[in-house]
């Protein structure tokens, strides 16, 4: 819904709640909690769903500040993954029902209420599964699992290197990677959530700091798959680690939050110190056997063929099976009202959250702690293939309270 006469503030018994992106008088893009119209029925091959929680994503921070491409003119509803209830269905929709609990994938829309969506990214989650798990699963296991085992073949023996280690993708590499018997796993992050990340990540480096030399040492030979979501300075320093044969991904640039993205002259010497790198040799990448990959979701999803709908909808099912089998689970950070949308956003802006952080239509005006970390292995020894990464096991524990006993267990 992109109309101005569509966003009202006006309340009525009709209207539900929302998160628009509006233009200010000075150009400036803003997030407002607003009201609209229920939608109406579901059409052919839709659903109407009642939204429980959404994820936030990097990529929620870009379209706040109109940095992603082919974002819609506000005002617009944002918004890529949530969770909730199905209240109705459109014709030739089989595979789900009224009542079931359920999560989806949406290009925008997804930050309101009651929302209509097609049919093809809904998907019924297992009983087990939250709402708020399910709300922060679809983008970031997708995602790794993907970059993980379609795209970088991993196997058994090699070298993984990511970025962003304490944020949604982040901690769903570190999960599926243990998938990989006798994979070395090094990862960049911010200082201080090292010790909440040590415990499941081999080898830690600071970002902020050139983490090259310290690699090579590490990895003489260099690195079989680089999965990189900052780009920036880390594309040279991946192609320079890579392995004879390795391959690098690059698939995020939030390397563009270390910006001030609060006013347009940070924005705009951002970009251009982003672009200013080397450009790739084709000759040096033949001679060196070495492979350079994109991999944008939130694209594939808007521009994919049927098949590739079905590629998508078959590995988020082999997904939720690993997530029966208890070898993932989803890492929520913290919760907020759709009110404090701007301090839910400023957590990653600031890299402060590890794993997922969360929106609802309707909780405690004060944010929500929800985020646990669970350090340990059923021998008793402290080993990071026994482990299924950080998780939130422990509901009745104090983030702040596990992150010490982790330390203290390593």
């Amino acid at each position: 819904m992109t109309s101005n006469e569509n966003m009202t503030t006006a309340n009525t018994s009709a209207d539900i709640k929302c998160i628009i992106v509006q233009q200010a008088f000075t150009g400036k893009r803003e997030l407002k909690v607003t009201t609209i119209p229920k939608p109406p029925p579901p059409g052919d091959g839709e659903v109407l769903i009642a939204v429980k929680a959404c994820g936030i994503n990097f990529n929620d921070v870009l379209v706040r500040y109109a940095l992603l491409e082919d974002t819609p003119r506000p005002p617009f509803i944002p918004g890529f993954e949530c969770s909730g209830e199905i209240l109705d269905i459109g014709t030739n929709v089989t595979h789900v029902d009224r009542g079931d609990r359920v999560l989806v994938i949406t290009r925008f829309t997804a930050w309101a209420e009651q929302i209509v969506v097609k049919k093809d990214f809904v998907f019924k989650i297992p009983k087990e599964m939250s709402f708020r798990e399910a709300a922060v699963l679809p983008i970031a296991y997708l995602t790794a699992y993907i970059l993980l085992f379609e795209i970088g073949n991993i196997r058994s023996g090699q070298t993984l290197l990511f970025h962003s280690a304490g944020g949604g993708v982040g901690v769903a590499l570190t999960q599926l990677s243990k998938l990989v018997p006798n994979l070395t796993i090094l990862a960049t992050a911010s200082p201080h959530k090292f010790d909440v990340l040590r415990a499941h990540i081999h080898y830690l480096f600071e970002h902020d700091i050139d983490y090259t030399e310290d690699i090579k040492k590490i990895s003489p030979e260099g690195v079989d798959l680089i999965l990189d979501c900052m780009a920036g300075d880390d594309c040279e320093r991946g192609l320079g680690l890579l392995k004879f044969n390795g391959k690098y991904v690059m698939y995020g640039t939030s390397s563009v939050l270390t910006w001030d993205v609060k006013n347009l002259f940070g924005i705009t010497k951002g970009m251009t110190n982003w672009w200013q790198n080397d450009k790739v040799s084709c000759l040096r990448l033949f001679q060196d056997s070495k492979s350079i990959h994109g991999f944008n979701l939130i694209q594939l999803l808007q521009r994919g063929s049927n098949e590739t709908r079905r590629y998508l909808c078959d590995i988020m099912h082999k997904v939720f099976i690993l997530y029966k089998e208890g070898k993932i689970k989803p890492v929520v950070d913290s919760v907020f009202t759709f009110e404090d949308i701007n301090n839910a956003l400023g957590k990653l802006i600031d890299r402060k959250n590890i794993g997922k952080v969360v929106i609802e239509p309707f909780v405690n005006a004060k944010a929500e702690k929800v985020k646990k970390v669970k350090v340990g292995s059923t021998s008793g020894h402290q080993d990071s293939s026994s482990t299924s990464g950080p998780d939130d096991d422990d509901d009745d524990k104090d983030p702040e309270d596990l992150r010490q006993s982790s330390s203290s267990n390593q």
